[in-house]
């Protein structure tokens, strides 16, 4: 039976940073059934959890939490390579049993000269390859999340399915606060490929303001319905706060995760 199972996303950033295995303990009493570890500037570490990731990963495992990882890299820079943070990142997936990881592929200043946007999307292609077939070797599996317009490599939905044709076995990750109303539709299309879900409210047409759910206009009932007539099956991580869209950082708080927890889950069951 397809099903969408409702995670959260780790707080372990510098200014909003809890040991995992409290976060754990959160997430298994509140009904959490995924955890997503997030880096962006360096690998993740044994440090940036609170304990080591065999302990780690067994706590997740013990929890019934499916963890995820997201990982940022950079393509406006030559070193390291997005192979290089993949490999770097390897202890932390393989230790904390990671089933789904995915790249977020940005750059340190915001390009919007078509031409430099279309060569940096080619040149990720060959990489994207690799991944897929560490992923593989590994045992899980391996996506691309797109962003919205403001940000615009991998923005377009046509980008994206250019992308998934060009590497077999990749996957998607479908981030709902990015997707502009006029898109929607073509990113509806790309269900059949998708592992990972984001979900964050937004005030549509604005995107990316990761709001609690209920705070901005998303019809998450559309976007579930697709989901699962579509066929999906897999990880929805809520990913709020943390931009001055959003209110600021630290908007994620226990209060914010659980209301909208329960509202996805009333969504889903309707």
């Amino acid at each position: 039976m397809n099903q969408i199972s409702i995670g959260m996303n780790a707080r372990m950033f510098p200014n909003n940073w809890r040991p995992a295995l409290q976060e754990i303990a959160f997430a298994q009493v509140q009904g959490f059934a995924a955890m997503q570890f997030s880096t962006r500037d360096k690998p993740i570490d044994e440090g940036m959890v609170g304990d080591p990731f065999a302990v780690v990963g067994r706590a997740l495992a013990s929890a019934g939490l499916v963890p995820t990882m997201e990982i940022m890299v950079h393509l406006d820079v030559p070193d390291p390579t997005p192979m290089e943070v993949l490999q770097a990142n390897l202890p932390a997936i393989l230790g904390l049993g990671c089933r789904c990881v995915h790249w977020h592929p940005v750059a340190h200043t915001v390009i919007h000269e078509p031409a430099t946007v279309a060569q940096l999307e080619r040149e990720l292609l060959l990489h994207l390859s690799r991944a897929v077939e560490l992923a593989a070797h590994h045992g899980f599996k391996f996506g691309l999340e797109h962003n919205e317009g403001g940000y615009p490599i991998f923005c377009k939905p046509e980008v994206c399915r250019a992308t998934l044709d060009a590497v077999p076995g990749l996957h998607f990750v479908w981030d709902m606060n990015h997707t502009a109303p006029d898109e929607l539709a073509a990113f509806k299309q790309l269900i059949p490929r998708m592992s990972l879900l984001h979900v964050s409210d937004t005030p549509l047409p604005e995107v990316n303001h990761h709001l609690p759910l209920g705070l901005g206009n998303i019809d998450f009932a559309d976007y579930c319905r697709a989901l699962l007539d579509g066929g999906f099956d897999g990880p929805a991580i809520l990913e709020i706060g943390g931009l001055p869209k959003s209110g600021g950082y630290g908007r994620d708080t226990d209060a914010a995760l659980i209301d909208s927890l329960r509202l996805l889950l009333l969504i889903l069951k309707r």
